[in-house]
């Protein structure tokens, strides 16, 4: 090997070189294939060594061949994992995101190697030659060019497209090479198009071995051989060349052939092949973890990871879309058929999936006031800006403001109309002010903004300009079996022939409607007679029953659903519960405690009771029977919402239930429900003067008019709460002569006019959370009044015998009226009521001796305030704890807090369910002495700035929730276990605000019933209390800040990747 500017290398040079190069061979997916070099000794040459060099062949057909190889192998592997993954799922599983991350890698790399072969089938067939064109890359630079050709016995090495040529570069092939020149050149060259000859080889001939696919280059003169070394050192790759065309170098004289597609497609073979081997030796690790398990589902239709029967592929078709870049996407299709169900499943990945900054979440329903969605959005984001003095484009352009720099996407459930969504502050391509951000910022990528919404019209779709529109359908048969089955029970079916012959036909009248197989199932479920069965398919085909009901087809299925469900009821007074329910709002979430239950009790469902407490034990009782029939649901609530609270009534089971109370012909019941419509005014007069139950909750009804005598003679239940109601008009009374029921909580009323003593029948008064300061004198003439409810009002006086002379209340709740005032104190003193008084109140501490002798009254709801002493000991007797159920202690002065039973006996608590601490600023130590909370559920601990643990409730065996807030010393809530049970049986645990906060315990403890967990602002907890094993018990949701969540420090990252699909900021 000859230079053609007469330097030679030195051959010790060149051994160095070839010695770092074995040492460090080429990496990388760009590298070229290894290169065997055998070392001989140089004859002639003493001590020195003869490199020959054998370089492989490749020709795009050949590497093609041996990547789809690769590729049929890897695929192989894909379809195994699957089939894992697939059988996983159907036991509750789901695959890890280190699994679904490779799956997505595989199929990226299919659709490239489907490229490839696109463009070689493309190319002209291939010419033999006898030499290499090579495409190669240096590591860290850009690209190079080797370019050999036999015919002319010249080789030319050149390199072309060097942005930069770092000085190591250079060194390397001066030292080589021995070319000073062209290595300052190399030094300075900063054009990207340049072209540089490093070398001239003129006696290397490469001899072609057809066998095994390879050229040998073999070495003659130690410069020679420093030139091969060099060639492999900065990874030059010899290939194939099918080209014809050639470049003059002017005046050089020297041949350099340019590249073509073939060796385009060589250098995209190699590094794909390169990127299938990697997958491949990746897939070996994947099969350990490649499912991890989900909780056992614990309610019928729950939020799983995965969507329930039929939804699945409308779910991956709508996410297809949005992470596609579609931005307003329609979902309709008929009530009942799964629209919600495919909206929750949606909301579900994308909080799960960094696409968008803000998932949002509103229910529309029918008649919905755009106002009311704007405050629906704002109260979803926590953002207080927004008044209701405000007007709707004031709104819209304070929750725009507040969006407008963040990707959001917005979930719109159940729309019944047009809905301008600029004015809900969502700005994109089809609002203007979406137009005016991309005028304004073309060069910088704007926040996106989508949404999806639901609806039962495909027109309004359109009209909604949805860029895609997605038809719900109701099941196929084997659909709708399999969803019937997994709401009955299996055993039965399968426990005789007949009845599952019954039920399969009982499905098909379901005609695939998910929430009328749903209803069905559930109605039949734990029913183990033939007979029964055989009436139910009976009912549900009776022609003549439905003929009857003017209804669309489509409704008819439902309602036959609803009717079987409903007459499945085991006693009339649960059915009667149900149907209290659609008094409510459309889509309302109803508070089991404070509102569902006392309008049971008020309508007299639930009568025959001692004390409040077996009230609502029976409400409760009844609660749960509705919801084991899918006839009322859990509630969905964010942020604060601990599940136990609220319920609430799908939007087609109240269509059905206000059917059978007011729509249907020869119907005895007459109903007038119009809640939560935005009303202004009543209805006409003639609309309800026949009514028996009215309920206008939740609209804007300003005053009400005078009305005559007797009007509404048949009316015995007006709900009117939630109305800017200012004034009650003294003909009210006259005119509503049978009236049992009242309810006015929530309004702006100031008095009560005098003639509300007229009314008496009434049993049920509600006028929580209203300005009344004061009851009239004629309140004492209300002899059949049970239940007084003012929550909330701040009463200066209470006329002398007004309710002490009240012969049948049994429930009076003045808790938040703070303090009560001492005419309360001689009202109850005197009380000399038929019934022992359950009564909720809040009091000084001072006071709780008077509490406890209290003659005929059984505490149900206590509030204390005012503890002034630092070692205060309450002194508790049974007539004051036993039925108490919700205790709250505020305010108190002092480092301790001890209570007491009475000396002479213990004290039970057997009825206590809820405990909160609040604002005890110098708490740092509490204890129980001779006091059990055996049966507590719900313990709060609020603003106790010095408290240091909490180890005392693992003494509580059935505790529920676990919520602490604003203890700014606390560092660990359980500092001592001892011989206290480790398993920690709650269901909620809610940490905010804790700033020291940096473990739970310091000891192991089992949480196996733990489905909630919230963390907000304790930054030093780093660690969570429980690890992978959580997922065997009833874990569904982690909730805390993003940050939060990325920086815990875990033990294994699979166990990050296991409890991720349960994480939600």
């Amino acid at each position: 090997m000859t230079d053609t500017d007469g330097g030679a290398a030195d051959p010790e040079s060149a051994q160095a070189v070839e010695a770092k190069m074995v040492a460090n061979p080429p990496t990388g997916t760009d590298a070229p294939l290894a290169v065997p070099v055998e070392q001989q000794k140089w004859p002639g040459w003493p001590e020195d060594n003869v490199f020959r060099l054998i370089v492989p062949v490749t020709r795009p057909k050949s590497g093609i061949k041996k990547l789809e190889k690769e590729m049929a192998r890897l695929k192989g592997k894909r379809d195994d994992i699957k089939n894992q993954i697939g059988e996983a799922e159907r036991e509750g599983k789901i695959s890890t995101n280190e699994v679904d991350q490779w799956l997505r890698e595989v199929e990226e790399l299919e659709g490239q190697v489907a490229d490839i072969n696109q463009d070689f089938q493309s190319m002209k067939p291939e010419e033999p030659s006898a030499a290499t064109l090579v495409s190669f890359a240096v590591s860290g630079y850009n690209r190079a060019l080797v370019c050999c050709s036999a015919l002319p016995l010249c080789r030319s090495v050149c390199c072309s497209g060097l942005q930069t040529c770092p000085t190591t570069l250079a060194a390397a092939l001066q030292t080589c090479l021995g070319l000073p020149l062209w290595s300052a050149a190399l030094q300075t060259q900063s054009s990207a198009l340049q072209t540089w000859i490093l070398a001239l080889c003129h006696s290397a001939i490469p001899e072609l071995d057809e066998k095994i696919g390879s050229f040998t280059y073999e070495a003659e003169s130690p410069d020679e051989a420093a030139f091969l070394v060099a060639a492999i050192e900065f990874s030059f790759e010899f290939c194939a060349d099918s080209t014809s065309s050639q470049t003059q170098l002017a005046g050089d004289q020297i041949l350099i052939r340019e590249s073509s597609n073939c060796c385009s497609i060589i250098r995209k073979v190699a590094k794909k092949l390169g990127e299938a081997n990697e997958l491949m030796s990746r897939a070996g690790a994947l099969d350990p973890i490649a499912t991890v398990a989900l909780p056992e589902p614990t309610v019928m239709l729950s939020m799983s990871h995965r969507p329930p029967v039929g939804i699945e592929s409308y779910v991956k078709e709508t996410v297809g879309y949005i992470d596609g870049g579609k931005d307003i996407i329609g979902i309709y299709g008929m009530g009942g058929v799964g629209k919600t169900t495919m909206l929750k499943s949606i909301q579900r990945y994308y909080s799960n999936h960094r696409l968008f900054d803000l998932v949002i979440w509103v229910v529309a329903s029918k008649d919905c006031q755009l106002k009311k969605l704007q405050m629906d959005i704002a109260k979803s984001l926590e953002l207080n800006t927004l008044q209701k003095s405000d007007d709707e484009p004031t709104c819209g352009d304070k929750l725009f403001k507040y969006l407008k720099n963040r990707n959001c996407l917005l979930l719109l459930d159940d729309i019944w109309e047009h809905l301008d969504l600029q004015l809900l502050g969502m700005a994109h391509s089809a609002t203007k002010q979406g137009q005016q951000q991309q005028q304004q910022g073309q060069q910088q990528q704007q926040p996106r903004k989508a949404v999806v919404f639901t609806t039962r019209s495909e027109t309004l779709c359109g009209r909604m300009k949805a860029e895609k529109k997605i038809k719900v359908k109701c099941l196929d048969p084997n659909q709708a079996w399999q969803l019937f089955k997994e709401n009955s029970d299996e055993d039965v079916l399968s426990s005789d022939r007949g009845i599952n012959s019954c039920a399969q036909d009982l499905a098909k009248e379901c005609a695939g409607l998910p929430l009328a197989l749903i209803t069905v199932a559930r109605a039949m479920s734990g029913k183990k007679s033939w007979e029964v069965w055989k009436e139910a398919l009976h009912q549900i085909r009776d022609e003549h029953e439905w003929t009857t009901v003017c209804l669309p087809e489509d409704s008819i299925v439902m309602y036959k659903a609803f009717k079987l469900s409903y007459d499945s009821l085991e006693n009339d007074s649960i059915k009667e519960c149900l149907l209290c329910c659609a008094l409510w709002p459309e889509d309302y979430e109803i508070h089991k405690f404070k509102e569902l239950i006392p309008c049971w009790i008020g309508c007299g469902i639930i009568c025959e009771f001692n004390v409040i407490n077996e009230a609502f034990a029976k409400g409760c009782s009844y609660l749960e029977t509705l919801m084991a029939a899918s006839l009322l649901e859990r509630s969905s609530r964010p942020h604060n919402y601990y599940e136990a609270d609220h319920v609430k009534m799908h939007d087609i089971i109240r269509d059905m239930a206000l059917l059978m109370v007011s729509e249907l012909k020869g119907n005895e019941r007459k109903w007038i429900v119009k809640a939560g419509i935005g009303l202004h005014n009543l209805p006409r007069q003639e609309e309800w003067q026949e009514a028996e139950r009215a309920s206008f909750m939740k609209n804007r009804i300003l005053s009400l008019p005078e009305y005559k005598a007797s009007t509404f003679s048949e009316l015995s239940i007006l709900i009117l709460q939630y109305n800017h109601l200012t004034t009650i008009p003294p003909s009210l009374s006259a005119s509503m002569p049978h009236l049992t029921y009242l309810d006015l909580s929530n309004c702006d009323i100031k008095e009560l006019p005098t003639e509300i003593g007229s009314l008496t029948e009434l049993q049920y008064l509600n006028l929580s959370y209203t300005d009344i300061r004061s009851l009239p004198l004629e309140f004492g003439c209300l002899g059949k009044l049970k239940y007084l409810l003012l929550r909330d009002t701040y009463f200066k006086t209470v006329p002398n015998g007004v309710i002490s002379n009240l012969p049948m209340l049994k429930w009076l709740d003045i808790t938040q009226q703070f303090p009560v005032c001492e005419q309360w104190w001689d009202e109850l003193v005197r009380f000399k009521g038929r019934h022992q008084l359950s009564l909720g109140i809040a009091i000084y501490a001072a006071n709780l001796e008077s509490l406890n002798v209290l003659p005929n009254v059984s505490v149900w709801n206590l509030t204390m305030s005012g503890l002034s002493s630092e070692f205060q000991m309450l002194q508790w007797s049974h007539r004051l704890s036993d039925n108490l159920e919700c205790l709250t202690i505020a305010n108190v002065r002092g480092d301790k807090l001890m209570m007491n039973a009475s000396v002479d006996c213990e004290s039970s608590f057997r009825c206590l369910k809820t405990l909160i601490f609040d604002r005890i600023e110098e708490l740092e130590k509490s204890w129980l002495n001779g006091i059990g909370f055996d049966n507590l559920r719900d313990l709060y601990i609020n603003c106790c700035y010095k408290l240091k643990n909490v180890s005392w409730v693992l003494q509580l065996p059935c505790l529920n929730l676990l919520d602490i807030s604003d203890c700014w010393e606390m560092e660990e809530l359980i500092s001592n276990i001892e011989n206290s049970n480790s398993n920690f049986g709650i269901k909620m645990l809610t940490l905010c605000h804790m700033k020291k906060l940096h473990r739970i315990a310091h000891q192991p403890l089992c949480f196996s019933y733990l489905e909630y967990m919230r963390v907000h602002d304790c930054p030093r907890l780093q660690k969570l209390p429980f690890g992978v094993e959580i997922l065997k018990s009833r874990l569904k949701e982690i909730e805390g800040d993003r940050t939060w969540w990325d920086n815990l420090d875990w033990d294994d990252e699979s166990t990050k990747d296991s409890l991720t699909p349960y994480f939600r900021d």
